[in-house]
């Protein structure tokens, strides 16, 4: 429990900036959202005036400033020179603003003074490390609270802005300290602000539950609070008037991690402020957990597993798309302090027990082992009985087809058949023509009436991606012929291609589709023919996403790209067919696979392909599965 909360012995800094000095960043509201939450706490919370430390930023201003500036030398001033120095035991941190996400996730909010060739700001991940640190003398300030208001959006999306590193030097982390962060939005998101009201949604529903409450009660129910917070956005999303998710996290150790799950409190209650909630992990289960996860990254089952783990415990999976983290423990944290409508279970455990359940198969060793963590934990907290995972989707049979070219344009030609593991079930016994590979790929197909294919997939060199094979005549029904691409999906790939130094970014990028899904935000990407460079290869697997790139380049350039893409190490490509009726400009690949802007579930990829051919649509598809390729061997010996 949180020992009795005096007070005079809480302090605050509150920002709001509604004007910036960068074009277009104009936000009404956070100013008075600011000025709202400082009443709360000089008012029933009972905080005194002169301990709060407010810094606004208002669009207007009648007569002198009431407060000071939130540039970033006020910021910094008063947050780690003046509060420091205070006798305090709580550090309220509230902020309103724009807000950017870097690279390792840390919130960067801009402050009133920066530009687009500075973007002055504070990185709060890195100020709470400060003031969890042994920096803050004695035992002032065991508990911070944070709360943003504010959007966290990925900041290379506005790759004007220029960041630099701001972060203050922490000392040796103190671990009787201990801090709550709420924020607006989860990692991705946007914040919604009311510009008609002036206000921004979520600090409108966090005061709707903070007013009437003493400091003390407060801080003792925060989670409860979060939770029911977490629980208005939810019925607000469901009726259309809201779209973010707001997130908590509690203790952020130095690698941006949870440190004690969902205690915020120094004991354990199953209640939080007259809230039943589900158990949550003790330190035994981190403890274990830490052990079974080292030396594991996220499997590529992942977002499976986190999808499911709502799934049985009766509710939603959060919007979005993608996993809350990059490693295992990030994704466990995110679970754990999170509930669903089965009070008995804890979000964590059923996602174990799928993990479990998908590596029996190729390493049942780790899967005992994550089995007995689960029925462990199980037992030691009490929880609830654990539906069985579902089994994986079966994979259809696939015809795999690979040319090696001669010095005469004639090509040594293998067939295997996929299903399960790989079986030979032809071999040239001399180099063919393409037209020659045409008729014996439909005298093969015409005999596999048992375990038919539904997948031709063509192992080419590069030279051979402009061949239209989606378009091969093969024999139908009778005399007719028929367009392969109509009946089978069928892509094309380039596994030779990838071969020496092109080979890492390969599996790395098809390992984190796997893990990741195939409705990550970032998963695709759209080239057009300005962004054709000899740079564009590096800048494609710089990192892992994205994983599938869309041509919308001209026919010129449709090799060149294709050409980065090999570079890049991006297993998926589309890119259009030329058109002898096309008419005008060619449509958008988007439009011709008949899908919206924004995420789409990549792995029916293959299946939309076939289609968009029915309806005439010719389209190409490079689709290049690490995971599935036949004996590497020279056809030729």
């Amino acid at each position: 429990m949180i020992d009795d909360l005096d007070p005079e012995k809480v302090f605050a800094l509150v920002v709001g900036i509604e004007s910036y000095q960068i074009r277009g960043w104009s936000l009404p509201g956070p100013a008075r959202d600011a000025v709202r939450f400082a009443d709360w706490l000089t008012s029933t919370a009972g905080v005194p005036q002169a301990h709060v430390h407010i810094l606004l930023s208002p669009l207007t201003e009648q007569g002198p400033p009431a407060y000071p500036p939130a540039t970033s030398e006020n910021v910094h001033r008063a947050l780690f020179e003046e509060l420091p120095e205070r006798d305090g035991d709580l550090l309220w941190i509230y902020w309103a603003g724009h807000g950017f996400l870097d690279f390792r996730r840390q919130l960067l909010l801009p402050c009133a003074d920066a530009t687009i060739a500075f973007t002055r700001h504070l990185n709060l991940q890195a100020a709470l490390r400060w003031w969890q640190s042994t920096n803050v003398p004695g035992k002032r300030f065991r508990r911070v609270v944070a709360v943003g208001d504010t959007c966290r959006v990925e900041a290379r999306k506005a790759r004007n802005l220029k960041f630099g590193t701001n972060e203050p030097e922490a000392g040796e982390l103190s671990p009787d300290r201990r801090q709550f962060v709420l924020y607006a939005a989860r990692a991705g998101e946007t914040a919604k602000n009311q510009a008609d009201l002036e206000a921004g949604q979520f600090t409108d529903t966090l005061l709707k539950h903070l007013n009437g409450r003493p400091v003390d009660q407060a801080v003792e129910g925060l989670a409860g609070i979060a939770g029911a917070v977490r629980a208005d956005f939810q019925v607000m999303r469901a009726n259309g008037t809201a779209w973010q998710e707001p997130q908590f996290v509690i203790s952020e150790g130095w690698g941006g991690s949870s440190l004690f799950g969902d205690r915020w409190n120094d004991h354990k209650d199953s209640t939080v402020s007259g809230l039943s909630s589900a158990p949550t992990l003790d330190q035994e289960a981190w403890s274990e957990l830490g052990r079974l996860f080292q030396g594991h990254r996220l499997p590529p089952y992942s977002y499976d597993a986190y999808r499911w783990a709502f799934e049985a415990t009766g509710c939603t999976a959060p919007p979005g798309d993608e996993l809350p983290g990059t490693q295992l423990l990030d994704v466990v944290r995110d679970l754990d302090n999170r509930q669903g409508r089965r009070l008995d279970l804890p979000l964590a455990l059923p996602f174990i027990r799928f993990l479990a359940a998908r590596a029996r198969k190729s390493n049942a060793t780790w899967a005992d082992k994550a089995d007995a963590w689960v029925d462990d934990t199980r037992k030691r907290l009490g929880a609830g009985v654990i539906s069985a995972p579902p089994e994986p989707p079966a994979e259809s049979p696939a015809l795999h087809l690979r040319l090696v070219p001669d010095e005469n344009n004639r090509y040594w030609t293998r067939m295997w058949l996929y299903q399960k593991e790989f079986e030979s079930i032809w071999e040239s016994g001399q180099s063919l023509d393409l037209q020659s590979i045409r008729e014996i790929l439909g005298r093969q197909l015409a005999t596999r009436r048992s375990h038919a294919p539904t997948r031709i997939e063509f192992h080419l060199p590069y030279d051979l991606l402009d061949e239209p094979f989606e378009s091969w005549k093969i024999p139908w029904r009778g005399e007719r012929m028929r367009e392969l691409g109509c009946f089978y999906d069928v892509v094309l790939r380039c596994p030779e291609e990838r071969q020496g130094p092109a080979e890492a970014p390969w599996y790395r990028k098809w390992e984190w589709l796997q893990a990741q899904g195939g409705r990550h935000p970032q998963a695709v990407r759209e080239v057009c023919d300005s962004d054709v460079s000899d740079y564009l290869g590096p800048s494609l697997q710089e990192t892992e996403p994205p994983v599938v790139v869309l041509a919308e380049v001209t026919e010129p350039m449709i090799m060149d790209t294709l050409d980065a893409v090999l570079d890049g190490g991006v297993p998926i490509a589309i890119w259009r067919r030329p058109a002898a009726d096309q008419v005008g400009t060619a449509e958008p690949i988007r439009t011709a696979l008949a899908v919206d802007p924004g995420p789409f579930e990549v792995h029916t990829l293959p299946a939309m392909l076939r289609t968009a051919r029915i309806r005439r649509r010719p389209l190409a598809l490079m689709w290049d599965d690490p995971g599935r390729i036949p004996e590497r061997q020279t056809l030729t010996s």
